[in-house]
């Protein structure tokens, strides 16, 4: 059996009888340390490792490091990213048209240029007057105002107007699109904040008498 001097690295041969006697402490005869031949011990001669290539040891103070730590970290990351891509993919509409993250939502598309969806929501459209009106040719002028409260520019609304007879019973209706009502904008498709618009639209007088009108945007 042999051991090592941890201190200069000399080989030492033992016998069963110098353990017995020494009890497992040995004074090496190279640099007169005292050490625990039973920590270094083997069947084989090691080979000597000089103390600049000795590995250092762990004090009983440090943190252990964990392997794989930087691994399980970046994992982690990957992770929430994915996590966050999903929500944007199958939420992304929804936060968008949120006027409690659509801000936000803006700020960020403004600086990775990545287009937001138009805002739209029918409530934050006030309608200030409507009328349906007989012309002298016959044919009927439809007119309405409305104006844009949200915090956001966003879309016009599509007009749905339906006609009814004299009992109130619905006998036509027709849905009218921004390019409809409003050829004056040039292709402009959304209204700013506090804008009013007026619609006017004339409608070609129906083989039924017309006894009233509703109109709504969808």
């Amino acid at each position: 059996m042999f051991t090592v001097c941890p201190d200069c690295q000399t080989t030492h041969a033992l016998t069963l009888e110098q353990l017995r006697s020494d009890r497992g402490v040995m004074r090496c005869n190279n640099c007169s340390s005292l050490f625990d031949v039973l920590e270094f011990i083997s069947e084989s001669k090691p080979v000597a490792v000089s103390k600049e290539e000795k590995p250092p040891q762990r004090l009983p103070w440090e943190p252990v490091k964990a392997a794989g730590r930087a691994y399980w970290q970046a994992g982690l990351i990957l992770g929430l990213f994915l996590l966050i891509a999903q929500i944007v993919y199958f939420e992304g509409y929804a936060l968008s048209q949120n006027p409690a993250f659509r801000p936000y939502l803006e700020k960020i598309c403004e600086r990775l240029s990545c287009p937001l969806p138009v805002y739209k929501n029918l409530d934050d459209f006030n309608v200030l007057q409507g009328s349906f009106v007989l012309l002298p040719d016959r044919n009927y002028a439809f007119r309405a105002v409305i104006t844009n409260q949200a915090d956001f520019a966003q879309a016009y609304p599509t007009i749905k107007l339906t006609l009814l007879d004299y009992n109130e019973k619905p006998f036509a209706h027709r849905v009218f699109y921004p390019r409809d009502y409003l050829p004056e904008t040039n292709g402009a498709t959304v209204m700013i904040p506090d804008k009013t618009t007026e619609i006017s639209l004339t409608i070609a007088a129906p083989a039924t008498k017309v006894g009233g009108y509703t109109f709504k945007l969808i």
